[in-house]
């Protein structure tokens, strides 16, 4: 199965932070049987795991599972009043049509008090209080089948685009997991210098649960998180994102060890694999911020898809820059080999 049909798979699978079963359960089938192990935790973390022959250690790359969603609120008459996981922009959710998970799955559209009646407001964009959910049923149908704290995802599925672009719900972080998933069967194939740990987190969008968790479970020499970052656009240039298509971002930083960033850095130029750089001064807001700080430290690396049209439901990626992050990953996994505990001199 190439990155492409995986990747379709786990876009169009729902698990929003907190909810992720569905996610979980898609990653878990293209993964049984095929990899030494998989495991889902109490958490509801799933972890794939290729074992080396001489491993020098164990080596843990997460990718967050989690999506944004919609979440019901309340019901009032006919319509369902939401809120959202994960910081959905308002502007996107007009007219969008959506799934209710309730007792049985419900299509519906996201509504809105019409233009006709809000001109001369200073708001463009509606509030909370003026979206609501239509479904398409009576109060009291609604009652039997919805509940409060029922999720809502955006209906839209995977589609292709011109070239190696593609398009999708969720490529926040499903792109990355596509990536781990390819991986994790490649490391399998081909045998690594590592014992692999590929986790699929829970909760990154909210409280990054997971990534506590798995690291602490786990106990890691190195580690890493694969994520997306911002990718350019039009009105957005490359003095705020990276450009598609130019493979992928290797951060460095502070919440990066810097062996791991030089390594990959080589890497990438000895195996002729296009890379971009990041350089992030703080924290990076993905999970390798919590990995780097789990029991006395793991030392971390953080590498990004670039993606387009982010927190939206046409978040767009380019399917090469998904196989470079793949190759790179592992032949990282093959020839580094390893962080000496004492201080090196001049660092």
């Amino acid at each position: 199965m190439n990155i492409k049909e995986i990747l379709e798979k786990l876009s169009n699978a729902y698990g929003a932070s907190g909810y992720e079963s569905g996610a979980a359960e898609e990653v878990t089938s293209l993964l049984k049987n095929k990899i030494d192990d998989v495991i889902r935790d109490k958490m509801g973390s799933v972890i794939g795991v290729v074992r080396a022959k001489n491993p020098r250690g164990k080596m843990m790359i997460a990718t967050h599972l989690d999506e944004l969603a919609l979440v019901v609120k309340g019901i009032d008459g006919r319509f369902i009043r939401v809120s959202w996981i994960g910081g959905w922009d308002r502007r996107v959710l007009i007219g969008q049509e959506v799934v209710v998970m309730g007792r049985k799955r419900l299509m519906g559209v996201v509504g809105s008090i019409p233009p006709h009646y809000t001109r001369g407001k200073k708001e463009d964009v509606p509030s909370w209080e003026e979206l609501f959910v239509d479904v398409g049923l009576d109060e009291k149908e609604l009652k039997k089948l919805v509940s409060i704290g029922d999720p809502v995802y955006m209906a839209r599925r995977f589609t292709p685009l011109s070239g190696d672009y593609a398009s999708g719900k969720a490529l926040d972080n499903r792109a990355s997991c596509a990536m781990l998933v390819s991986l994790l069967l490649q490391a399998k194939e081909e045998g690594i210098n590592w014992d692999l740990y590929g986790v699929f987190t829970v909760q990154e969008e909210e409280t990054g649960l997971g990534a506590f968790t798995s690291t602490y479970s786990i106990n890691p020499d190195i580690g890493f998180a694969v994520d997306v970052t911002q990718g350019t656009s039009f009105g957005v240039g490359e003095d705020l994102a990276f450009p598609l298509g130019k493979g992928p971002v290797i951060a460095t930083g502070p919440n990066i060890h810097p062996r791991i960033f030089e390594t990959l850095k080589k890497i990438a130029e000895d195996k002729e694999i296009p890379y971009q750089i990041e350089p992030v001064p703080g924290l990076t807001g993905t999970d390798a911020a919590i990995i780097q700080i789990v029991r006395e430290g793991i030392p971390t690396g953080l590498v990004s898809i670039p993606l387009r049209y982010m927190h939206t439901p046409v978040e767009t990626v380019n399917l090469k820059d998904i196989d470079r992050t793949m190759r790179l990953l592992l032949y990282f996994l093959k020839e580094f080999e390893g962080i000496r505990m004492e201080v090196e001199s001049g660092t």
